[in-house]
């Protein structure tokens, strides 16, 4: 591939979902330099259901099965090529990209964790069945995606997000300065307009009602020493997006402090600002060892429906 190393891996199941996750990728990647492996995980029928043709009985809901088999894979296959249909319109070699039909083996989540070991840059799947309903948790292939897949960043596509409008929300790790890497890697810079947010939380919940003991300059100088931590690492991170060919003036700064929750703060501000996509760390200012994610990433995967949720590992 020319001059870069995007080696992406997008699971896909032939579902209208699916193409969505694969228009987005189309519009969001640098064609140059960029690998993509479309993978589906086709459900396996079990060996020893097929001894059963031998029995006159059972012959008949056999042949039903294979029909039904038959048709996934012939689905599956013009799912491939109307995807590589898009990717040869937005402009991809035909090299870039790739198709693998695979039968289960110890079961779709797993086959696909066992595939990320193939030094992928990024997973991309989707919500799950529960998608649309924003009362219902995520499908259950997804939440194993989640919870195991860690040393792959996963872009998480929900409804149809677009990709030109990115927020990237930066904490004063000294890891926050990749997701702004991450960006400039993986996305098409000249088309990008990006802002850079930060979200301070207030007095905790647990602590309400006890707002009198604390000293009267004790919110602001909360403020004022987050301020000071995260100026630093917007000015890296949008010297970074600056080299990697985003405008300038597409870059805006947002800082916002009291806040009760910093997942619901950065959604909401996605949603205000138009923004399409949001960046997240996998980990946050802490590390927890019992946790495969932070609190604010595992948040956001809950709450992030209409966009799409890029979670860097």
């Amino acid at each position: 591939m020319e001059d870069g190393n995007r080696k992406v891996l997008i699971a896909v199941n032939g579902s209208d979902d699916s193409m969505t996750a694969v228009r987005y990728i189309s519009e969001s990647l640098p064609k140059r330099g960029s690998e993509l492996t479309l993978y589906q995980v086709m459900s396996a029928i079990p060996e020893e259901f097929w001894d059963l043709e031998r029995d006159p009985v059972w012959i008949k809901k056999v042949e039903v099965i294979r029909s039904w088999e038959v048709e996934q894979k012939r689905r599956s296959s013009a799912f491939m090529e109307q995807a590589r249909a898009v990717f040869e319109t937005s402009g991809f070699p035909a090299d870039a990209v790739s198709f693998k039909i695979g039968e289960q083996k110890e079961g779709i989540a797993r086959d696909l964790i066992s595939e990320c070991k193939n030094n992928y840059d990024v997973l991309v799947i989707g919500r799950g069945e529960s998608a649309h309903d924003t009362n219902m948790p995520l499908g259950g292939v997804t939440s194993k995606l989640l919870a195991n897949v860690s040393s792959t960043s996963v872009w998480m596509m929900g409804g149809k997000p677009h990709s030109t409008r990115i927020l990237i929300a930066l904490d004063s790790s000294p890891r926050a300065i990749h997701l702004a890497e991450h960006a400039a890697k993986m996305f098409d810079c000249r088309k990008l307009s990006i802002t850079l947010f930060h979200a301070v939380r207030g007095i905790s919940v647990s602590m309400q009602g006890l707002e009198s003991i604390f000293p009267d300059d004790y919110a602001k100088n909360i403020t004022q020493d987050a301020q000071a931590k995260i100026d630093p690492i917007f000015d890296r991170a949008k010297s970074v997006l600056i080299e990697a060919g985003v405008a300038a003036d597409n870059i805006a700064i947002k800082t916002v402090n009291g806040v009760s929750s910093r997942a619901t703060a950065i959604v909401e501000e996605a949603a205000k600002t138009g923004c399409g996509t949001i960046v997240c760390g996998r980990r946050g200012v802490t590390q927890v060892a019992d946790f495969s994610m932070g609190r604010v990433a595992n948040k956001l995967t809950q709450l992030v429906h209409s966009q799409a949720l890029c979670i860097v590992a």
